[in-house]
């Protein structure tokens, strides 16, 4: 029997379980999850509030860029790279090859960052966020 469900109630569940698979060492599915929810949050605050958290990133980086004296991304360039890791992940097609190289932990924190920023635009409460706060701690402190 089908369930009716708000895509923001589905995407809320997606990041919840997203930052428990990134505490528990499970990066990929971290990845596919937060990107789950990235794009339903991203959308959503895109279509209620006329505010993008990808836009956003995009423009901090290139003024990042910018400042220190290299060529800025275009947006088209920007999101084929942000979206490569997940779609690696996520998609196989005829002529790909059978392997992918890449910083699993990194993609993972990215993609779910992106989610989060969405997520608090919205002004949507989830859980864990404090687990996510200690796990983070913990990370950078071992750099």
């Amino acid at each position: 029997m089908a369930n009716h469900s708000k895509k923001i109630n589905l995407a809320k569940e997606q990041l919840e379980d997203a930052i428990d698979m990134l505490v528990n060492g499970r990066y990929i599915s971290c990845l596919t999850l937060a990107g789950a929810a990235e794009e339903v949050f991203t959308a959503l605050a895109d279509a209620k509030l006329g505010k993008n958290s990808f836009n956003l990133i995009h423009e901090l980086m290139n003024y990042d860029l910018a400042e220190e004296g290299h060529q800025k991304i275009p947006r088209g360039k920007f999101r084929k790279i942000r979206n490569s890791a997940r779609n690696l992940v996520k998609h196989h097609d005829q002529g790909d090859d059978e392997s992918v190289h890449l910083n699993r932990c990194g993609q993972a924190l990215a993609t779910l960052g992106q989610a989060m920023i969405s997520a608090d635009m919205l002004e949507v409460k989830y859980k864990n966020k404090r687990k996510y706060n200690a796990w983070l701690k913990k990370y950078r402190d071992k750099k």
